[in-house]
């Protein structure tokens, strides 16, 4: 059975959600998919939750200035960036392309998704995936997907 993670997903289970730990835990066996955009938007997402965590920052802007300006601090997330990454090769799941644009404007059109989310949902319809771990509510509006539950 096919499983595409998603970027709610992978960023709740970093956090320490005991329903992401629960979900799994229970999906690990499959065959687990995402994307390079998921690996992006979730990297971009913890070295913010990070440089947070570091430096007591947490308007966008002046989390990216920090970023930029603090050495040690772009190492600490680039580090964890790092960790990861490998921890997905490390766990077999496989980082897929996305899927091409003309698929993900007809179901932002379809489904009313906003790009990314739309780009996630073609890539599983152009790999043929059906099943999707996320706590993004968006997807349950996408027929072709089965949101896992915990």
């Amino acid at each position: 059975m096919k499983i595409f993670i998603d970027t709610s997903f992978f960023v709740e289970y970093f956090l320490g959600n005991e329903e992401a730990k629960n979900i799994y835990n229970t999906i690990r066996s499959k065959e687990l998919y995402t994307s390079i955009n998921v690996v992006e938007e979730t990297t971009y997402i913890l070295m913010k939750l990070i440089v947070s965590d570091l430096s007591n920052v947490d308007k966008h802007y002046e989390i990216i200035k920090k970023l930029k300006k603090d050495e040690r601090v772009y190492e600490t997330c680039l580090n964890k960036a790092r960790v990861f990454y490998f921890s997905l090769i490390e766990e077999g799941v496989k980082i897929l392309m996305p899927a091409s644009w003309d698929i993900t404007l007809e179901i932002m059109e379809k489904y009313k998704l906003l790009p990314n989310d739309a780009l996630i949902a073609a890539t599983c319809k152009h790999h043929g995936i059906k099943k999707i771990a996320t706590f993004d509510e968006d997807f349950k509006k996408v027929e072709f997907l089965e949101v896992i539950k915990g």
